[in-house]
């Protein structure tokens, strides 16, 4: 059956914007905590992009500024929009010794913007936060409820798709110093994902083209009878 011209540009847009998705991705692979996103279309066609939740690998650093979550969870993070939520783990201090994240956005405690006076920062399993030998808070690592959707809101950071969605404490989890967890996709089966969908993207283009092609000889033919 002849396929409609219409239906290959179709097809050569989805899969056109499935390379962006997958481009995106792929220009964070070495992101830290990097949540990869995918595409899916509604029966109208429509695409949306969802992120996918799953850990990614741990990989020691030695800096102690870095720090892993094992297990469910994220860190709040407090920004100009209200807050926010991320999995990269890259911390460092700012002048006024306020940890934060590598964009200086504050990252919270259970009592708020986490202030440190010197350098020996220290992290415990548990997200006990000292600074020297003195505890002086405990991170706020959340979670969602189970369903609620997120999406990526610049400099690394996720944010509920859903209105009014609440986060709540993580129970099963720890956290880990001079550690940093990576980017949650395998570059190589990202890679082949780009290489499939622009071979598709190419067919639809190719049969588009001929389908155009096949109706200009016809309309030519008939104005010639």
């Amino acid at each position: 059956m002849r396929l409609s011209p219409y239906t290959a540009v179709l097809g050569a847009i989805q899969e056109g914007k499935k390379m962006d998705v997958v481009a995106n991705n792929l220009a964070n692979a070495a992101t830290p905590g990097y949540r990869k996103e995918a595409a899916r279309f509604s029966q109208f066609m429509e695409m949306e992009t969802y992120t996918k939740t799953d850990p990614g690998p741990i990989h020691r650093t030695g800096n102690p500024w870095d720090i892993a979550i094992r297990g469910r969870g994220y860190l709040r993070v407090q920004t100009d929009k209200g807050e926010r939520y991320t999995r990269a783990g890259n911390l460092t201090v700012n002048d006024q010794g306020q940890l934060v994240t590598q964009d200086g956005w504050p990252v919270l405690g259970q009592g708020g913007v986490i202030e440190l006076t010197g350098t020996d920062f220290r992290v415990d399993p548990t997200g006990q936060v000292y600074d020297g030998e003195e505890a002086v808070d405990m991170l706020d690592v959340v979670i969602f409820p189970p369903g609620t959707q997120l999406r990526h809101e610049g400099s690394n950071l996720l944010v509920p798709t859903q209105a009014g969605a609440v986060p709540m404490p993580a129970a099963d989890y720890e956290v880990e110093q001079g550690a940093l967890e990576g980017a949650n996709f395998s570059v190589v089966e990202e890679m082949t994902h780009m290489i499939e969908t622009s071979r598709v993207y190419e067919t639809c283009q190719k049969i588009a083209k001929a389908s155009f092609e096949e109706d200009k000889q016809i309309i030519s033919q008939l104005g010639k009878a």
